[in-house]
């Protein structure tokens, strides 16, 4: 299975945006591994999803637009399918492409919370793609506490893993 994850920045510039390029590299290469353990999956030979990292303006817009909440936010998603959780729904079968959906990073926002969570800018890229991700799949962490604490532990796997993968550029 091949995951392909395109995405849209135009403001990214030197080692930054080799940085970021590895980290979305890293991401792809765990979610990818992911996937191959979820049924739904089984027979898909390729996955994709785009990703835009944009400014405050651009993703407040679209939170109000599509959320009803007008501030900016750091991550947004634009799930395809309701819920691709493997308990949850049965996709057709040897379904050979498939598109997740739509992911929106709001850059400054990324910034600003990887100094306060001590991180670097990629890192808090990494963690807000897997944060998206997993809404693509169908998780829903305002839903109720206990569903919070599932996609919580998901994430936390998740990007542990991908840190691990992910080499910034020296």
């Amino acid at each position: 299975m091949k995951v392909f994850i395109s995405y849209k920045n135009s403001e990214l510039k030197g080692d930054t945006s080799k940085d970021v390029e590895r980290a979305i590299l890293a991401t792809t290469t765990v979610i990818t591994q992911n996937l191959k353990k979820n049924p739904h999956f089984a027979g898909v030979q390729e996955v994709s999803l785009s990703l835009t990292l944009c400014g405050k303006a651009k993703i407040r817009t679209l939170n109000r637009e599509y959320r009803h909440k007008d501030k900016a936010t750091d991550v947004l998603s634009f799930p395809i399918y309701d819920n691709l959780r493997p308990d949850k729904l049965v996709l057709e079968k040897n379904l050979a492409q498939m598109d997740l959906g739509d992911l929106v990073i709001c850059r400054e926002i990324a910034m600003k919370q990887a100094t306060e969570f001590g991180v670097t800018y990629p890192q808090e890229i990494i963690h807000l793609m897997v944060h998206g991700f997993l809404h693509l799949l169908g998780f829903d962490h305002e839903v109720s506490k206990r569903e919070e604490e599932i996609m919580e532990a998901y994430e936390t796997k998740l990007v542990k893993a991908i840190y691990n993968k992910f080499k910034p550029a020296k």
